[in-house]
């Protein structure tokens, strides 16, 4: 007995040794401060609401128990932002970043010389669908009207988006061009800070044709004072059964924006991991999937290594997309 206590403490001895050279047990990462969530982008629009959704749904569900915020920060379809986060905020754990296909755009155009490759992609928490707006009392009443006019005089159409030239929202307006045989370099497209702004624009009269994102004009669509002529996706929305598509149309230009988060590059491993989960966790609650039915959104997710080989891999199909559009040479 005496031997077998003896080579007990000694057991017990090892071990602490051990711990004292190689360092205490990994111990699981949670929040320990306010969280921050960057939307590079003005109010209003969906990398805005990304961020506000995803916080106020933190909040009610008790996911993440520290308060957040959200900072804008606008600028060059989430260049400015990406700039920041690489070369300010290496290795925040409590910073997260709307990010969506805009980025992808101004990774492949050049707009940044960052890639995904330097920073920490997270997680898709939804997707949903581009569409061209008007106002209510637009002389376009249907997507025939504004491709007549298109044809017509590719001048005589402004658009307006919420991302820079090159980027999404102008990619939306492209592919329409190109469909209905109109060079995409000759149709005017106004750039604003964020979907916020461009549908600001539009509906006070600025220009023609918003080319947003449907969660961005739906509380405008359900106040009657904006009519959309098209979605750019396969089928009709089950959340906006009355909306028409594009393709339904004559005209078969799909879209589809996803809407997701990224971290600063060298966050710690156990904090990518809890934020992960804690994002799996989060659009599988109901408080989440109420906000995003209201939107519009769709359940469609991706995480971890998925989501950051889907985002690489777009990087490389949109520079393809962009040089077939005339965009890069």
């Amino acid at each position: 007995m005496r031997r077998i206590a003896l080579l007990s403490v000694l057991v017990v001895a090892l071990a602490g040794f051990l711990v004292a050279i190689q360092g205490s047990p990994a111990v699981a990462w949670e929040p320990k401060k306010s969280i921050e969530f960057i939307a590079p982008a003005n109010p209003g629009g969906g990398w805005d609401t990304i961020c506000r959704t995803s916080a106020r749904v933190f909040k009610k569900t008790g996911l993440v128990t520290k308060p957040a915020y959200v900072k804008n920060m606008p600028g060059g379809s989430g260049s400015v932002a990406i700039a920041y986060v690489v070369e300010k905020r290496k290795g925040d754990n409590n910073l997260l970043v709307a990010a969506s296909n805009s980025l992808t755009f101004s990774m492949a155009i050049k707009r940044t010389p960052y890639t995904y490759d330097d920073v920490t992609p997270l997680a898709q928490v939804a997707s949903e669908y581009g569409a061209y707006v008007v106002r209510a009392d637009s002389k376009f009443k249907t997507l025939a009207d504004l491709v007549k006019a298109l044809k017509a005089d590719r001048k005589s159409v402004t658009f307006a988006g919420g991302s820079a030239p090159g980027s999404m929202d102008h990619i939306k307006v492209a592919l329409l061009a190109k469909e209905i045989g109109v060079d995409p370099l000759e149709v005017i497209y106004v750039p604003y800070q964020g979907g916020g702004e461009a549908l600001a624009s539009l509906l006070g009269g600025h220009v023609d044709v918003g080319s947003l994102d449907v969660s961005e004009v739906a509380g405008q669509l359900e106040a009657g004072k904006v009519r959309v002529l098209a979605v750019q996706s396969e089928s009709r929305l089950k959340g906006f059964p009355n909306l028409p598509t594009a393709r339904e149309q004559g005209v078969d230009v799909v879209f589809t924006v996803w809407r997701g988060l990224y971290m600063a590059p060298g966050v710690s491993k156990s904090a990518k991991k809890f934020w992960v989960e804690t994002i799996k966790k989060m659009v599988a609650t109901p408080e989440w999937n109420a906000e995003r039915e209201k939107l519009g959104w769709e359940p469609v997710v991706k995480f971890g290594d998925d989501f950051e080989k889907y985002v690489k891999d777009e990087h490389q199909r949109y520079k393809s997309l962009l040089k077939e559009l005339g965009f890069l040479k």
